[in-house]
This record gives C-alpha cells, sequence and structure tokens, in this order.
C-alpha cells in the first residue's frame, strides 16, 4: 500500500549574539540583529504553504522564527525543551582555546568518537539523538499528506536527518547546516525517509520554496 507522506520544513535559528566565540549549547543567547533578519526572511519563504503544524525548540533564537511563521500562518507554535542544542555541560561558555586549556586532549577525543564522547556533565551526539528523533517523529505522526515545520538548532538538525537516513553520527559534520536554513524531506508512515532539500538558504528567491511544498 502507497502511503501519503508529511513533509517536514526542518529549519535553523539565525545567527546569534556570541562575541567570545564561546560553545553556547543550551544557553539562551539573543540572535543579533542580522539573525533576526534572517530568521524574518526564513519564515517569509514559508508563504503559500499550508502548514498544519509548528515544533520549535523552546530556546528564544528559535522560538523568534517559530513565531513568526505562525504569526503570517495563524497557527501557534509548540516549543520544547527536548529540541534544545547538544549539552556542552562544563564547556558551556568556554571558547576552543579555554577548553583545551582546562581539559587537555578532551577536544580531540570528541572529534574521534562524536557519537559517543561526553563532555564533562553534557551529552554525547547520540544522547541528542535519543531525546530529539522521538520528539519530531512524535509531532508527525497522524500527519500523513500535511505540511510540518520544526525549528531547531544545527546540531539537533544533523543528528536527525542523519538518524533518518541512517547515515553514521560520526559524519553529521558532512551535513552542512548554514544559518536560517531549512531542510525538506518527506516523512513516511513506515518510517522511509526522502531527503527533498538540504541547507536551503534564508535568502532564497522569495517563492521558490514553495517548489517543495506540494505533497
Amino acid at each position: 500500500m502507497v502511503h501519503t507522506p508529511a513533509r517536514l520544513y526542518l529549519m535553523r535559528h539565525g545567527e546569534v549574539s556570541n562575541p567570545e566565540r564561546v560553545y553556547y549549547g543550551q544557553s539562551d543567547v539573543p540572535l543579533s540583529d542580522a539573525g533576526r533578519q534572517q530568521s524574518l526572511a526564513a519564515a517569509q519563504n514559508l508563504q503559500g504553504i499550508d502548514v498544519s503544524f509548528i515544533l520549535s525548540s523552546d530556546l528564544s533564537r528559535c522560538r523568534f522564527m517559530a513565531e513568526a511563521i505562525g504569526r503570517q500562518i495563524g497557527v501557534t507554535p509548540v516549543c520544547s525543551e527536548r529540541l534544545r542544542e547538544v549539552d556542552f555541560g562544563q564547556w558551556t561558555g568556554l571558547s576552543w582555546e579555554q577548553i583545551e586549556q582546562r581539559y587537555p586532549g578532551m577536544f580531540q577525543r570528541r572529534m574521534e568518537d562524536l557519537e559517543g564522547f561526553r563532555p564533562p556533565g553534557g551529552e554525547s551526539l547520540h544522547d541528542l539523538c535519543d531525546r530529539v528523533v522521538p520528539e519530531i517523529e512524535g509531532a508527525l505522526a497522524g500527519r500523513e499528506g500535511e505540511n510540518v515545520v520544526v525549528v531547531a538548532h544545527g546540531g539537533v538538525n544533523r543528528v536527525f536527518i542523519a538518524s533518518v537516513l541512517q547515515i553514521p553520527l560520526s559524519n553529521v559534520f558532512s551535513l552542512d547546516q548554514g544559518l536560517a536554513c531549512t531542510n525538506v524531506l518527506d516523512m513516511f508512515p513506515d518510517g522511509v525517509a526522502v531527503l527533498r532539500a538540504l541547507n536551503l538558504p534564508w535568502y532564497m528567491e522569495k517563492g521558490r520554496l514553495a517548489d517543495y511544498a506540494v505533497v
């Protein structure tokens, strides 16, 4: 039997204010002025698409975009802390140089074991995947033939796409996620996922995202 998929628009937040270039993870850092403009432009790209449900990370850098989308289509976003970025634990708020100074060799260990390594007090990518995938799949359940928007973070998006496409988590950084980008996936009820578009930029020609909208 052929089933109609749910079409997922998986989006990333815009640029944040991070002058110290630190790992902010689950910290609720604000969007920069440019990030707000990117988010609004990305939201406008969804004009003309009949979206039935919006799920967002509860952090403000994602909520801003989700609420902008909701205002233009008349749908109130549902926010979830389970879609927060990976928890860097004691590395949160530190730069790469500071991590190297305080935890010698540990950053290299993380890069050698992206799936399983946990920073002190933090999460591995496997941990992130375990909380993210069920949350997004739950939002898609029973929405065959509908368009669903999820607004989240670079790490969240990467592990979700990798998981549903059966790409090893060790390869997640091969999946580029630009600021305020959009990914389009068809999610079938039997668990099959088809990637229609990856890392579409916020500055797309207006109306072009609707090319991916028909389900």
